[in-house]
């Protein structure tokens, strides 16, 4: 609970710097901005440790294909959210929502196996 406290409080504090530099300096307004998504990107993905372990432990489970497969299309959509994000901050609309199409693209392209084999295992049942 307080990690998810500190890390709104940063953000509202550089959105608050974003606010007051956007008419004076824009340019460093929006490298305020991008700088403090990394670190806030950072500062989370330092927690995910045990969700990590359990992604572990579901891949002992199995082949591993299908958690590989899904800790990987998460990965790409977590990465085309960031960018697209970034993208609209800089007032670049066009390249986000291309960025957003890409990575939804990408992620059904990573995910044909796992779609393959669900197909695969459904069919099998019906017959």
């Amino acid at each position: 609970m307080t990690d998810i406290l500190r890390i709104a409080a940063a953000a509202l504090a550089g959105g608050a710097l974003c606010l007051l530099l956007k008419r004076e300096q824009p340019v460093f307004a929006f490298l305020l901005s991008a700088c403090g998504a990394i670190a806030l990107f950072v500062a989370v993905a330092a927690r995910l440790e045990p969700l990590l372990d359990f992604f572990r432990l579901l891949s002992g489970y199995g082949q591993g294909q299908a958690v590989s497969c899904l800790i990987q299309v998460v990965g790409i959509a977590l990465a085309a959210q960031f960018a697209a994000d970034t993208c609209r901050d800089a007032g670049m609309q066009a390249a986000a929502t291309g960025v957003e199409l890409g990575g939804r693209a990408l992620a059904l392209v990573q995910a044909l196996p796992l779609l393959q084999t669900l197909a695969d295992t459904f069919l099998s049942f019906l017959q």
